[in-house]
């Protein structure tokens, strides 16, 4: 089985990463720091496949997925799941939809997570599992979905292994403190 990760998009890919880097050194005499791309910004490298979808106008499995204000790109060229930036979260359709409907959500909903708390995986983690448990979509079997997904990760840099975020995750998921 291959092994399956989030990545927290700040280079997706190489081709991505030097835009990045380009964008935040742009100036005559001396490097200025621009900041993580607009949606504008991102959507010009993304190419013509890429969309925006307004914020609270996004369906996925028949249901309504809002972040917030922020708006989704929706990027099928995209390096993996799900992404975000400052300001919009990313996600590549034709991906997700070999996945189940509830690792679906919770994967937007971690994306989501970064919006309101962070970079932090693990509070990301947190974060969708309790998002998805008081909006009534994630239920115990549920948990055993995302699990079956995000166990075979091998983990990197920014990522725990897979097992260690399922152990963590179902903790979250059944503990009343909010993330």
């Amino acid at each position: 089985m291959k092994s399956r990760k989030l990545k927290t998009p700040m280079f997706p890919n190489l081709k991505f990463a030097f835009f990045l880097f380009a964008m935040t050194c742009f100036s005559v005499n001396s490097l200025v720091y621009a900041g993580p791309p607009t949606v504008e910004e991102y959507l010009k490298i993304a190419g013509d496949r890429a969309k925006v979808v307004a914020a609270g106008k996004l369906v996925i499995e028949g249901k309504r997925l809002t972040c917030g204000r922020r708006p989704t790109v929706t990027h099928p060229g995209f390096s993996d799941y799900g992404g975000a930036f400052p300001g919009f979260l990313i996600l590549n359709l034709e991906k997700m939809k070999l996945l189940p409907k509830v690792v679906q959500w919770w994967i937007f909903a971690h994306e989501c997570a970064h919006q309101f708390r962070g970079p932090s995986e693990e509070i990301a983690d947190c974060f969708a599992v309790q998002r998805g448990r008081r909006q009534g979509w994630l239920k115990e079997a549920g948990m055993d979905q995302i699990c079956r997904f995000i166990s075979p990760a091998r983990g990197d840099s920014l990522h725990p292994p897979g097992k260690v975020r399922c152990t963590k995750m179902r903790a979250c998921f059944a503990t009343k403190k909010v993330f």
